[in-house]
C-alpha cells in the first residue's frame, strides 16, 4: 500500500481528539521510566555524576542533572527554554528537599556569570551537595521529563498551519505506538526541544520535534515509524549544522547527535 494511500485511510479512522490527548492517556510503567532514565543519563552524562553539572565550551550557560537543564545566569537569558528552575519547583511540589544554598539565593539564577567562574566552583562544597542532590533524584528528573511530553501536540498544532495539523498529528501517533517510540519523542523534546520557539531557528529553520516530524515521510508499515522518525531526525540535525553561523557550529556534534537519534532503534535496558 503507498504511503498516501496508508494515511488516508488512518485519518479516516483515528480521531483528533484521541490524539491530541495521546501522550497523558499511555504513562510510562514502572520499569519503562527506569529505562528513560538510564537511557538519558548515558546520552546527557554518560553514565557519569560530575557530568551532570556542566558548562559546555561553546555555550553561555552551565546545564544540570541527567537531561542537562539549562540555567541561565542573572540578566543573560538565551535563546534556548530554561529548564532547571522549572525542574526545581517540580521537586518542591514532589516534596524534595532541593539543596539550602540554592533556596537562599535572591533569585532563581545560576550564581555564575562565567564558565571559568562555574568551573572553578565545581568542586566547592555547594557544589558536592548539588551533584549528590541530583544523583539522588535521577528518577524524579525523569519524571519531569516525561511530564513535559504531555502537552507537546496541542503546543506543536497551536504552531501549525491548520491545513498541516492532521500530519503531523498522525506522525505523532505512529511513532508513540511503534515499539521505542515513547522513548524517542520524549529524549527528542528533551534534547532538541519542541520546535515551537521562535528563537531556536537558524536562518529561519528549526529543528526540534515539530520539524522532525514535518520532515518524516508516512511509513508504509506502521512497525517502520521510528525508523523513519530517525531518518528524519538526522537531516534536520545536519540542516541545523549547515545554518548556524559560525559562532554556533556544530559540526564537531554532529556525528554524536546522530548516533544517540540511532539509538532509538536499538534501545535495551
Amino acid at each position: 500500500m503507498k504511503p498516501l494511500v496508508l494515511w488516508s485511510l488512518l485519518l479516516l479512522v483515528v480521531s483528533p481528539p484521541f490524539l491530541a490527548a495521546h501522550a497523558s492517556d499511555a504513562p510510562m510503567t514502572a520499569d519503562e521510566l527506569v529505562c528513560l532514565q538510564k537511557m538519558i543519563f548515558f546520552h546527557e552524562c554518560s553514565g557519569k555524576t560530575e557530568r551532570m553539572t556542566a558548562w559546555n565550551e561553546d555555550e553561555n550557560f552551565p546545564s544540570f542533572g541527567i537531561g542537562h537543564f539549562i540555567w541561565y545566569p542573572q540578566d543573560k537569558k538565551g535563546p534556548y527554554k530554561e529548564l532547571f528552575p522549572e525542574y526545581l519547583l517540580f521537586a518542591e511540589e514532589q516534596k524534595e528537599e532541593i539543596p539550602a544554598w540554592i533556596k537562599a539565593l535572591p533569585t532563581r539564577e545560576a550564581p555564575w556569570q562565567t564558565r571559568e567562574e562555574f568551573l572553578n566552583d565545581l568542586s566547592s562544597e555547594r557544589m558536592i551537595f548539588l551533584r549528590n542532590f541530583l544523583d539522588q533524584t535521577q528518577k524524579l528528573q525523569a519524571q519531569f521529563i516525561m511530564r513535559r511530553i504531555e502537552g507537546v501536540l496541542p503546543k506543536m498544532l497551536a504552531a501549525t498551519s491548520e491545513e498541516k495539523r492532521p500530519e503531523i498529528q498522525l506522525k505523532f501517533k505512529m511513532v508513540a505506538d511503534a515499539p521505542n517510540g515513547m522513548f524517542a519523542l520524549i529524549d527528542y523534546v528533551n534534547f532538541k526541544g519542541e520546535g515551537i520557539l521562535e528563537t531556536e531557528r537558524f536562518q529561519g529553520q528549526g529543528w526540534g520535534l515539530l520539524q522532525v516530524l514535518e520532515e518524516m515521510r508516512i511509513p508504509e508499515e506502521k512497525e517502520d515509524a521510528v525508523k523513519e522518525f530517525v531518518r528524519a531526525a538526522k537531516k534536520v540535525l545536519e540542516d541545523r549544522c549547515r545554518n548556524a553561523p559560525p559562532e554556533q557550529d556544530c559540526s564537531k556534534r554532529l556525528k554524536g547527535w546522530k548516533a544517540r537519534v540511532k539509538n532509538y532503534l536499538k534501545i535495551r535496558c
